[in-house]
């Protein structure tokens, strides 16, 4: 695991979407025998806070709760979401045979990975406090940063695994109170989210260990269409950027 600032970047990560980490390979046999590598480029992760992600906050969280919202919050909840990617189970038993859970989940298990990727790094973050790991005082920041994050991801609708796994988290925070609405602003409560995201990351674990397909889509589809109100809200970051646009020191060389 290595945190970088990338001076520079090419082929997929060069165009398109700019990714803030990667852990790969993305196959389950090759994590069982020889495990995988997680790498964290901080200088775009800092730019996708501090030009998207932040002012987001402003508009649509309490001014408190968006002043919570930071660059080392968010940067928690992405080392945590790229960890607990490894936890739980690669293998479910069906039938008596032994298959990968993206086998056995079948088209719903990108959405539901990264929903569990979120929910128990979140989870994880809470725990490591718990016990003295990390320091209690920073989890406030740490579940302000993560819903402003959400907020980032919606934008882009539901048509990709990561956006409609954060709609589903959205929604079913927002239907257990751990985020209440008005006025147009969404507010994280700090005492009861610890509980429902607990109750989340069993949900979605224990889907993956049965490998339960109607399980995972009846989730999915269960919380992941966008609320009137949220649609309403997200009218007012038309200003802000989708995402960043890098632009390097020096010029590309095309042979």
């Amino acid at each position: 695991m290595e945190v970088m600032d990338a001076p520079y970047r090419a082929g997929d990560l060069l165009h398109g979407y700019q990714a803030v980490a990667d852990n790969l390979p993305n196959d389950p046999r090759v994590h069982q025998e020889k495990g995988s590598k997680k790498i964290f480029f901080k200088n775009f992760l800092d730019a996708r806070v501090n030009v998207v992600i932040l002012p987001i906050a402003q508009k649509l969280m309490p001014a408190a709760q968006a002043a919570k919202a930071s660059g080392e919050g968010y940067m928690a909840g992405t080392l945590m979401h790229e960890i607990a990617h490894e936890l739980g189970p690669n293998f479910a038993r069906q039938g008596g045979k032994q298959l990968p859970i993206n086998e056995a989940i079948g088209p719903a298990y990108s959405g539901l990975e990264e929903a569990k990727a979120d929910v128990v790094g979140m989870f994880c973050l809470a725990w490591l406090m718990e016990r003295g790991v990390m320091p209690k005082d920073r989890l406030e920041e740490d579940y302000a940063s993560y819903v402003a994050g959400l907020f980032r991801t919606l934008r882009f609708g539901i048509g990709e695994a990561h956006s409609r796994a954060e709609m589903m988290e959205f929604n079913y925070l927002l239907e257990h109170h751990a985020i209440n609405y008005a006025n147009g602003r969404y507010a994280v409560d700090y005492a009861r989210v610890p509980a429902v995201i607990a109750e989340l990351a069993k949900e979605l674990l224990s889907i993956e260990a049965t490998g339960s397909r109607a399980r995972a889509e009846a989730l999915l589809a269960k919380y992941d269409t966008m609320p009137a109100e949220l649609t309403a809200a997200l009218k007012a970051t038309q200003d802000i950027p989708v995402d960043i646009d890098p632009v390097f020191a020096f010029k590309d060389e095309i042979k």
